[in-house]
Parts: C-alpha cells; sequence; structure tokens
C-alpha cells in the first residue's frame, strides 16, 4: 500500500493521466447499464438489445491487432485525445438521439461499435504514455493503481447508470460525454511522448513506414501481423499468452455459470458480484508487493494453485454461498497477476514494439473468450453447476502447467529478457 501511495504522489503528469482515465472508466461504467436499457426501451425486444453485447465483443477482440499498429504510429497523448474525442461524439449522439425521440437500433450499433473500438485503441496508447510519465521503478505501482481505477469504477459505475437512467434516459450518456470532457482536459496537460521509429522504407511490412516523411495512415495486412509475429519470437511473451488464453476463457466461464445456474436469481447474483468486484480491488492494491517478494514465475504458479483449490471445494461444497465465494478468490487474484505480468512486459518490451505487442496479447489471449459462455451453458446443462466448477478447476490447473512450462522465459522476462525489434520487425 504505501508503494501505491508513493506512486500517486510521484508527479503531477500520473496523476493527470489518472484522474482523466477515472474519470473515463466512470463515465463508460455509467452506460454500461444504460446502453442495454436504452435499447431495449427503444426496440422492444431484449433479443435484438442482446446483440449489442455480441457486437461490442466482437469489436473489441478485431480491433486489438490494429489498436496496437496505431499506437506504435502515433505519439500516444496524440491517440489519447483522438479516442477521447471520438468516444465523446458517439455519446453526444446517443444524447442528441434520445432528445429526438427514440433512437434507431442502427445507430445505437453503430456507437457501440465506435466506443468499442476506440477503447481497445485507447489501452496500449496509455501503456506507452505511463511508461513517459513514471520511473522504471514504480511501474508495477502504477500497473495497480490503474487496475483499482477500474475497478472503482466498474463498482459504481452501473448503479450510478440505474438511477441515472430513471431519472432521464439521456442522462447516463450525458455523463458520459462530460467525463470524456475531463479526460481530454487532462490528457492535454501530458507530454507527448516520444516521436515513432521511422525506420525503413515505405511499404517495409516490418516498420511503420513513411511517405513523404509521413506514416501511412492505416497499416497493410502483413503489419498487422507483426505483432503476432513478436509473439511468436519470445519464450516469455508466448507463456504469458498462453497463460491468459486458458485464464481468461475459465473465468468467462465461471462467470457465466454463475449466471446460468438454476436458480441464480435466487442465489444473490448480485451480492456475488459486488463482493468480487471489491475483491478485485483488493487484488490490485496488492499485486505490487507480491510481486517484488515472490518474483513472476512463482507469482503466477501460486495464482494458479490458489484459484483451482478455491474452485474445486466450490464445487465440491456446493451452494450459492459457495459459487459466490469461488468467484470473488478467482477475481481477487485477477489483478494479482494481471498486474504482475503487465507490468513485466512494460519492462520487458521496447518502447517501439509495444503497441503491437499489447495488441496481438488481447487478440491471442481473448481469442477463446467467445465460446466460454456457451460451453458454460452446455455444462450447466450437462453435468450440473458442481461439474461445471469441476471443469473450471481443470482449466486452472492447466494455466499452472503452461506457468511451469515457462517458467524459465517467465524469469527471462522479468529479469534481463528483452523483446527488442528483429530485422524487419
Amino acid at each position: 500500500m504505501p508503494g501505491v501511495l508513493r506512486v500517486l504522489g510521484s508527479g503531477p503528469a500520473f496523476r493527470r493521466l489518472w484522474i482523466g482515465q477515472f474519470t473515463s472508466d466512470l463515465g463508460s461504467s455509467v452506460t454500461t447499464l444504460a446502453m442495454p436499457l436504452l435499447a431495449v426501451a427503444a426496440t422492444g425486444s431484449a433479443g435484438q438489445a442482446g446483440l449489442l453485447g455480441s457486437l461490442a465483443f466482437l469489436t473489441t477482440w478485431l480491433a486489438a491487432l490494429p489498436a496496437g499498429q496505431l499506437a506504435d504510429r502515433y505519439r500516444p497523448r496524440s491517440l489519447l485525445l483522438a479516442c477521447d474525442a471520438g468516444r465523446l461524439a458517439a455519446a453526444v449522439a446517443v444524447v442528441v438521439a434520445v432528445a429526438a425521440g427514440s433512437p434507431p437500433l442502427w445507430l445505437l450499433a453503430l456507437v457501440t461499435v465506435v466506443n468499442s473500438a476506440l477503447t481497445v485503441a485507447f489501452g496500449p496508447a496509455s501503456g506507452k504514455l505511463l511508461r513517459v510519465v513514471v520511473p522504471e521503478e514504480q511501474l508495477p505501482e502504477a500497473v495497480s493503481v490503474n487496475l483499482v481505477r477500474g475497478y472503482a469504477a466498474s463498482i459504481t459505475g452501473p448503479a450510478l447508470g440505474g438511477v441515472l437512467f430513471a431519472l432521464g434516459r439521456a442522462l447516463p450518456f450525458v455523463a458520459d460525454a462530460l467525463s470524456y470532457v475531463v479526460s481530454l482536459a487532462a490528457v492535454r496537460g501530458l507530454p507527448p511522448g516520444p516521436a515513432p521509429m521511422r525506420t525503413g522504407p515505405a511499404g517495409d511490412p516490418g516498420g511503420p513506414g513513411t511517405a513523404g516523411g509521413r506514416p501511412r495512415r492505416w497499416p497493410t495486412r502483413a503489419e498487422l501481423g507483426r505483432g503476432l509475429v513478436l509473439l511468436r519470437g519470445s519464450p516469455f511473451l508466448r507463456c504469458t499468452v498462453g497463460y491468459g488464453l486458458v485464464a481468461n476463457f475459465a473465468v468467462t466461464m465461471l462467470f457465466s455459470a454463475l449466471l446460468l445456474r438454476p436458480r441464480a436469481g435466487s442465489g444473490g447474483v448480485g451480492i456475488s458480484l459486488g463482493a468480487a468486484a471489491a475483491a478485485g480491488l483488493t487484488g490490485s492494491v496488492l499485486a505490487p508487493w507480491l510481486l517484488r517478494r515472490l518474483g513472476l514465475p512463482r507469482l503466477m504458479l501460486a495464482v494458479c494453485l490458489v484459484r483451482m483449490l478455491a474452485v474445486a471445494g466450490a464445487a465440491l461444497v456446493g451452494g450459492p454461498v459457495a459459487f459466490g465465494a469461488a468467484l470473488a478468490a478467482v477475481l481477487l487474484l485477477g489483478p494479482v497477476a494481471g498486474a504482475a505480468i503487465s507490468a513485466t512486459t512494460l519492462l520487458a518490451v521496447d518502447y517501439e514494439l509495444y503497441g503491437r505487442v499489447s495488441g496481438a496479447s488481447a487478440f491471442v489471449g481473448g481469442a477463446l473468450q467467445p465460446l466460454a459462455p456457451l460451453a458454460a451453458g452446455l455444462l450447466v446443462q450437462g453435468v450440473g453447476a458442481g461439474g461445471t466448477l469441476a471443469v473450471v478447476a481443470g482449466l486452472f490447473l492447466l494455466c499452472a502447467a503452461v506457468v511451469l512450462a515457462g517458467r524459465s522465459a517467465l524469469a527471462a522476462g522479468a529479469g534481463a529478457g528483452r523483446v527488442r525489434p528483429a530485422p524487419g520487425v
């Protein structure tokens, strides 16, 4: 905890970045509940409204690779400002449409795509700017504080969105728009970050490329795959992304099973989710302390085994209380591992490659998540909630096997290992 407080007090630039992003996260969380409520009210169809959620997830996944490319092509502050301006315009469009009557579904779908894509693009650019405004030795605490920001927004935002929607359908989106105004003001006062490297002629698939001294506006297909090449060439990244691929699938399955199990409505789902979010916030604070004492390989292995035991115990005990406790334990440890991996990746990957690595990691790490709700539903229906938990426990055991197989690569990434540009990258 002292380290977290120290990084908050390390300088005005990080505080500006944190305050702007917290405000932006809070506004986005407000519309997390308000958008489906508005879609149902506008269309009268829960099914059509549900399509927006699927569209958001698909956009998030598909935007990961180009978002990483763009983060390496432009100064991070410029990209953050562009993302906030675009999301501000999307929020204003919804406010205007609601004020004019009932917004059409196509507009809500367009806003969903724009918001999802720009939020993905915001991520790697924000990570690069973090390296500019925070000393290297404080990066673990900085990543932890950013996770605390996200959990705090996710705890308070949806409830606030529900209250504002009840007062007026446009109010949550007005709040979202105002949050981007605050974020724009905060980001404008930050340093722009180093200029992107301009190595190689135009058309070189390895680097940003230039055309008359200017970068091409959009990456080529070969450039989009460059982040995947970087993942394949780094044992450290292969291990962390492999861990993330299985862990993300397991956590999403557990979350889906909680919602889909029989009599879920009588089991205090809301209380379970609130407790899980609070546990995640606690884990965010503990992450840098545990990373420095255990090291990355031992920390990741401990997270896998504790998660496995918590879920297996819930499968044996049964009941909504055990289910909720397992979810809280899993989400408590999620930011512990996530912050440790993120901080180590920031240190292990060269600045000019970070965007591509971040985008490719998100793309591969989230590839199985669309299948998780379907798999959870089929398992709950076929073998019951206890059997589903047993499968999830097995997935966390598989995560532990991935960590054990790559422990030397994890140690290298956390030490002297460095992901640097290779020829043509």
